[in-house]
């Protein structure tokens, strides 16, 4: 039989089969020649059709009718079961507008359901933009403060026209109120540990006797167990001056909202002739294990003490924050460390092929006299040694047009990024100075191909950091790297002999930093400069690095005469135009505008080709860098900077604007 063509329904099956075998039966009478009896079973056919006909039209009408039936009653479970269903369920418009709710929805909106036309009216806040574009999803952690309760929202994309206009959606409200009530205990009580140290003890406790120091020691402590015990929590004293604290969760908040008040509270300790102590802090958050908990308030107490101590610093998994911080680093008379840190520098040079030496980009006067007198220690070792300079700005041209009359062979050691990455071999130790940020660095992709690698810096830590070193020296009370440097020369050993251009190129950085030894300027600063004093450095030679054209005089003349004073004690200027000095220039026009009459700190803004940059510097009395970390750069108390994504001049200056006034607002509410 062909498949394609269909047997009658009132043929099939059974049916079929008789009316088979009556059309033999009536052939096999018409072949014999019994036309009587072909002719009744002719009949009997045409009777079993009709009646089998009438049977199957019967049937696909009763068929018909369950069919109807069936499905009504399908739809009327499916609407009740929605209806009825135990989770708040409702369809909504692309716009937010309500078409269909269910019996929990209309629960949980409660007897403003008869006003409600719009999602919106019920949540305000509710995402509907999420929804676009998405056949389905899950919103998660949908906050009703006025009911007290938590959703998770799945929806899921109804066919276009289905309820009016546009896309519509089913939203399904499912609760995790429970789920987020256990959340927020456990986040709330889980422990925060905090690394307390009194950062000057050694230098104040000098000046006092046994049982003045131990009485104010015994003050501290008690002012710890009292916020200890304020915030379900406890106080460990490990050392003398060292303590241990943990405490919730919860509370942590309202300590960063305070800025630490712990730190004032401790400077306010004073003895008879107003000494005072100072805290340094690291807190360790949100961590996945207590072991892990304290390494994080390890690693932040050591950034606090290295931004000079005085500050908080709280590190959680992919943050790090600072508080306080605004009082100067006090100045470690000891030179233990520096000696130390001397011996295992010269056995880490000894045990390398070779070193490259690098400061930051936009180099100055304190970043290449570093890297000029730790070339001379290199050489002393007797190891081949690079450093990394890429361009001769401004600042550097003095310095580098005398590298080429006095001392040559430093032109063939002088290396750009390049050069640099192909003289790396396994033992190559690369040195960083007067930086601690990698993306700062000469040549940020070195310390990617290096294994060695040391840091020497003066700058207070900031959240970027190289990390993984073999040695670090980062001493924010120091003046200057080139300070650093000198000191590490000294106790190095015997051998080390300084040429007369290496040590003016040293005390040019110590110049520099210090703006001639105005700012900035410890005991540790004149014992260095006079180290160099007695290896030749010359304070005229010195100066005549410095030297600035006739044009460069006008250029800070012309910006002392634009500048203006805001919040009556700060002195701000610009450079409109960019040319390659104008960094150079704008700091030391910052410096010339502290020398005016009441003001107590300069800002000069820059522009360059695809940012404006910032030069700050104070007497003391305002901390620029907390107002340049505003910004996103940093330095020190009376020295710091920033850049500003931007070249909009009026923008720059606004976003300055804002970030004095939020330190001095923070500084009144302190």
């Amino acid at each position: 039989m062909d498949d394609n063509k269909k047997t009658p329904k009132f043929l099939e099956e059974n049916s079929f089969i008789y009316f088979i075998l009556t059309i033999v039966i009536i052939a096999i009478f018409i072949i014999e020649r019994m036309y009587y009896y072909a002719g009744i079973f002719g009949l009997i056919l045409i009777i079993i059709t009709a009646i089998t006909l009438k049977r199957q039209i019967t049937n696909e009408k009763d068929f018909k009718k369950y069919i109807i039936n069936y499905t009504k009653n399908i739809e009327n479970l499916s609407v009740n079961s929605f209806y009825n269903f135990p989770t708040p369920i409702c369809v909504i418009g692309n716009q937010g507008k309500l078409f269909w709710i269910n019996s929990k929805f209309n629960e949980l909106v409660g007897e403003n359901i008869e006003n409600l036309e719009n999602i919106t009216g019920f949540f305000s806040d509710f995402p509907i933009d999420y929804l676009e574009g998405k056949q389905d999803g899950i919103i998660n952690n949908i906050e009703l403060p006025e009911v007290g309760r938590n959703f998770n929202i799945m929806f899921y994309e109804l066919e276009e026209g289905k309820f009016g206009e546009g896309n519509s959606y089913v939203l399904y409200w499912i609760e995790n109120t429970a789920y987020t009530i256990l959340k927020n205990k456990y986040n709330d009580e889980r422990p925060i540990a905090m690394l307390i140290q009194i950062d000057n003890y050694d230098e104040i406790s000098e000046k006092m006797d046994k049982g003045e120091k131990s009485a104010m020691t015994a003050e501290v402590e008690k002012i710890l167990n009292k916020y200890a015990s304020e915030m379900n929590g406890f106080v460990l004293k490990y050392d003398t001056y060292r303590f241990f604290m943990m405490i919730e969760n919860k509370y942590l908040d309202a300590l960063e909202s305070k800025k630490f008040s712990m730190l004032e509270d401790v400077k306010g300790l004073k003895n008879d002739a107003d000494y005072y102590f100072t805290l340094s802090i690291g807190v360790g958050a949100y961590s996945k294990t207590l072991a892990q908990l304290v390494e994080y308030a390890k690693g932040a107490l050591d950034v606090s003490l290295g931004r000079g101590g005085d500050q908080a610093v709280v590190k959680r998994i992919n943050s790090v924050k600072f508080y306080g911080g605004k009082s100067k680093a006090v100045e470690k008379r000891t030179k233990v460390k520096a000696r130390i840190i001397s011996y295992a520098l010269r056995q880490i040079i000894d045990q390398s092929s070779n070193v490259i030496i690098m400061g930051h980009r936009v180099g100055d006067m304190d970043s290449l006299g570093a890297s000029i007198g730790l070339y001379s220690i290199a050489r002393s070792r007797g190891k081949k040694s690079y450093i990394v300079l890429n361009n001769v700005n401004y600042a550097l041209k003095n310095m580098y047009e005398r590298i080429k009359v006095e001392d040559s062979h430093y032109l063939e050691s002088i290396i750009d990024t390049e050069t640099a990455l192909s003289l790396v071999e396994q033992n190559t130790l690369c040195v960083v100075l007067d930086t601690h940020r990698g993306s700062y660095t000469e040549a940020p992709e070195l310390l990617t191909n290096v294994e060695k690698i040391v840091l020497i810096d003066h700058h207070r830590r900031s959240e970027e950091y190289i990390e993984n070193t073999l040695l670090d020296y980062i001493e924010p009370y120091a003046s200057s790297t080139c300070e650093l440097v000198s000191e590490i020369i000294q106790y190095m050993d015997d051998h080390i002999k300084l040429t007369k251009f290496e040590a003016d190129a040293l005390m040019a950085g110590i110049v520099v930093d210090t703006n001639s030894f105005t700012f900035k300027t410890g005991v540790r600063t004149f014992e260095a400069a006079s180290f160099l004093r007695r290896n030749g450095a010359d304070t005229v030679d010195v100066k005549q690095l410095f030297n600035d054209s006739l044009d460069a005089m006008k250029k800070k003349t012309e910006i002392i005469d634009k500048s203006e004073i805001k919040y009556g004690d700060i002195a701000i200027s610009y450079i409109d135009e960019i040319a390659d000095d104008s960094n150079v220039i704008a700091a030391q026009s910052a410096d010339e505008l502290l020398t005016i009459k009441d003001v107590v700190a300069s800002f000069v803004l820059v522009r360059n080709e695809d940012y404006i940059n910032i030069s700050g510097r104070s007497i003391g009395n305002v901390n620029v860098q907390v107002i340049m970390e505003y910004l996103g750069g940093g330095g020190h108390l009376n020295m710091a900077g920033a850049q500003i994504q931007t070249t909009d001049m009026e923008e720059a200056k606004a976003k300055l604007y804002e970030a004095i006034s939020y330190y001095k607002e923070e500084s009144v509410n302190k």
